[in-house]
This record gives C-alpha cells, sequence and structure tokens, in this order.
C-alpha cells in the first residue's frame, strides 16, 4: 500500500466508533507510533497516554482522540496529494519541454549530439507513456512519481555530461523496479539501456 491508501486505512477506522475502548487505544496507538516522527505535533489534544487502567480514567476519551487523530491524518494525506499534484505537474513540464527538443533537433540533423539527444528524448517519452500503462498495483501514485523524476534526472544529467551521476541514478532506478516484477522491467528497461550506452559511449 502507498502512503495515500494506507491514511485512508486509517481515516475510515478512525469512524468505526462502535469497537471497544481497547480496540480504541491499540488504533490510537498505532497511529500515533505510526505517524509521530512524520505529523508534527500528532499528539497535541489527544487524552493523557500510558495510563494503567485506561476505561476508568474520565480523562481519556477515545473517540475524541479518534476524532482529532482523524482531522490530523486527513490534513496530512490532503498535503501528500498536493504535493504528488503538483511534482506531477511539473513532470508534464518536463515532458512538454522534451517533445520542444525533439521538435528542434529534427530541424537540426547535421548536428551528431543533437540527434543523440532527440533518440535519448524519444525514449523518455516512450518510457512515461509505458508507466502510465502499467497495470493496476504495480506502482502506486506517489512511486511512479518518483520513478519518473529519477528518469528525467538521468536525462538532464546526461545532457549536461554527469556521467557518474547519470550511472548512480540509473542504479537507483535498477534497485527500485527490481523487486516490482516483469512488467515494470519491461517497462523501464528500453530507457536505462539507452541511458547506459550513451554514458558509456563518453565517459
Amino acid at each position: 500500500m502507498g502512503k495515500i491508501e494506507t491514511l485512508n486505512f486509517y481515516i475510515s477506522n478512525c469512524d468505526l466508533e462502535n469497537q471497544s475502548v481497547f480496540d480504541h487505544q491499540d488504533l490510537i496507538n498505532e497511529i500515533t507510533m505510526t505517524y509521530h516522527s512524520e505529523i508534527s505535533n500528532l499528539e497535541y489534544g489527544l487524552s493523557p497516554k500510558f495510563i494503567d487502567d485506561y476505561i476508568d480514567d474520565e480523562s481519556v476519551d477515545p473517540i475524541h482522540d479518534l476524532k482529532v487523530l482523524k482531522l490530523k491524518l486527513e490534513n496530512h494525506r490532503d498535503n501528500l496529494m498536493h504535493e504528488d499534484q503538483k511534482r506531477a505537474e511539473e513532470l508534464k513540464i518536463l515532458e512538454l519541454k522534451s517533445q520542444i527538443t525533439i521538435n528542434n533537433n529534427n530541424h537540426n540533423t547535421n548536428n551528431s549530439n543533437s540527434s543523440a539527444s532527440a533518440v535519448a528524448t524519444i525514449t523518455i517519452n516512450q518510457t512515461m507513456k509505458n508507466i502510465n500503462e502499467l497495470p493496476e498495483g504495480i506502482l502506486s501514485r506517489e512511486e511512479s512519481v518518483d520513478l519518473k523524476e529519477l528518469i528525467h534526472s538521468i536525462d538532464e544529467m546526461i545532457s549536461e555530461k554527469d556521467n557518474e551521476g547519470a550511472k548512480s541514478k540509473i542504479s537507483k532506478v535498477l534497485c527500485t523496479i527490481g523487486n516490482k516484477g516483469f512488467d515494470l522491467f519491461v517497462a523501464v528497461a528500453p530507457y536505462l539501456i539507452q541511458a547506459a550506452t550513451t554514458v558509456q559511449a563518453t565517459t
């Protein structure tokens, strides 16, 4: 499960008011342990913690605590989704710039560097399409965005002749796709081969 899916899971569980107090306490503890370092002031506004007799202490209100946690989880989810959307829009801009590069390079076929760049850019655009067309469940939305950003960063490093940086990013992509199955490997491998070949030729 990706981050958004996990947040939605906990948010939906915060609505289960018919559970026992002990179930509530377990859920509260699980949420606070999971997101303590990710959401600032997560425990602010909650009942006192680590009380031996959770039921008899009147200062403890698990239903209230779950409502507070739900609001904080929803806010955190909305922030993550906003960041994902922002990154997705930035990727679209990069893809548009790549397409412009192709068109410009097609008018300068005598320049070997431009021709090589056009081939690499076409490979990137096809790779982005391949990633978008992957079966559901192979990558979460944030994993897909992260992978696309890595691929674009490889292209930028190759353009800047930062071969060591490109090699490092290629290795990182290989690690990322290594345990995600055959479909993802097929979607990304042609670009990685193209990029590795370009780096090797200019090293």
